[in-house]
């Protein structure tokens, strides 16, 4: 190894004062991004939103890791200084450019030996940081991570508004009962499942499919958007599952173009199933989310990749394997938390989700829908 002198650096409480502000201008970052997710139009927009989402909610959890280890509160450490606090109110573009700013000047400055542990975080923080603005030049600026922070308070974060509806690209038709060729046979569990095997059928059902997944996405940014108060690791489940859906919608978006000859926008779309599950608290989401869709559609992926299998038609039947196994950490999500919001009560949670399902009908739809 090579011989070189050891850096001054920063001291382990100008360090740790450094991470709380990270800590705050990338829990601003989750928590926007969140709300505004169902707001973009756009499908590549909406994708490349939930895609840096997920990347902020890593950077964060491994920030409070680092705060935790460098003595510091890691769950809520204190509230920003008020200077920070006028950064915050910023756009999305300039809360990046001046977290790289920051970053940036923390890795020229922390001694790369005895504080190696912030120099790998902070490196793939300025990595990530760089591909969401997109190569832009980052202008000079305050370095925000000296910044005071004001310790034993807090600051609240903002809700937006309810949502409407999710908005969808400008060339794609929503109505108010969907896609009219979408059978519900499509949505039951049990022999009585139709699993589309005609060129027709199939294009229909995975431009649906590709709605569905969008939907689901904003729901779960919705969560923890209108939820801030939950425990991190909840908004950090939300933030995975978030990016799980929209790959999802892109798999089913890549399949149309190239194997099924039709496009996203082909077919209407519809929202009285969003609006019937976002109508509910917390709780009522994830029992009828990710206890009850979720899981229902883990036998219908299987049983359909099975069905497609047997015919042959392979590179269909394939797209089913990943949404399957993606499937089981969002079930566990709707369980971890919803026994979480029942004070730890897993089966007062499960009675609650026997409670919802008996409002539904055999394709998990409300009754009186």
């Amino acid at each position: 190894m090579p011989e070189e002198r050891l850096k001054r650096g920063y001291e382990v409480d100008e360090n740790a004062i450094r991470f709380s502000n990270y800590f705050h201008v990338l829990r601003e970052l989750v928590h926007r991004a969140s709300g505004r997710l169902p707001l973009v139009a756009s499908f590549e927009a909406k994708y490349r939103l939930g895609e840096q989402l997920y990347d902020d909610a890593r950077a964060l959890s491994k920030v409070k890791r680092r705060l935790y280890e460098l003595r510091h509160p890691s769950d809520y450490p204190g509230a920003p200084g008020e200077e920070l606090g006028v950064v915050l109110e910023g756009d999305r573009e300039e809360l990046k450019s001046a977290l790289l700013l920051a970053v940036r000047v923390h890795l020229e400055t922390l001694d790369p030996v005895k504080d190696e542990p912030s120099l790998r975080i902070l490196r793939q923080i300025a990595e990530r940081q760089e591909r969401h603005i997109g190569g832009a030049s980052v202008p000079d600026g305050d370095d925000l991570g000296a910044l005071p922070v004001r310790l034993r308070e807090t600051r609240e974060l903002r809700v937006l508004p309810p949502l409407g509806e999710p908005a969808r690209d400008d060339f794609v038709e929503v109505t108010e009962e969907g896609d009219p060729y979408l059978v519900s046979d499509l949505y039951v569990n049990g022999p009585e499942n139709h699993v589309p095997v005609e060129a027709e059928e199939q294009k229909h059902f995975f431009h649906g499919l590709m709605d569905a997944e969008l939907s689901a996405a904003e729901l779960m940014a919705r969560n923890s958007h209108e939820y801030p108060d939950m425990p991190w690791d909840f908004h950090a489940d939300m933030a995975r599952q978030v990016w799980d859906e929209l790959r999802h919608a892109r798999v089913h978006d890549i399949l149309m173009k190239t194997e099924l000859d039709c496009r996203w926008g082909d077919y209407p779309v519809g929202f009285s199933y969003f609006r019937s599950v976002y109508a509910h608290d917390l709780l009522g989401r994830l029992a009828l989310f990710n206890s009850t869709s979720e899981q229902k559609a883990m036998w219908r992926h299987s049983h359909r990749r099975k069905v497609l299998m047997d015919r042959g038609q392979e590179s269909v039947a394939l797209v089913f394997d990943y949404l399957l196994a993606d499937e089981v950490p969002h079930v566990h999500n709707g369980v971890r938390w919803g026994t979480y919001l029942m004070g730890g009560d897993e089966q007062a949670y499960r009675r609650k989700v026997a409670e919802l399902r008996g409002e539904l009908d055999e394709t998990g739809a409300p009754r009186a829908a």
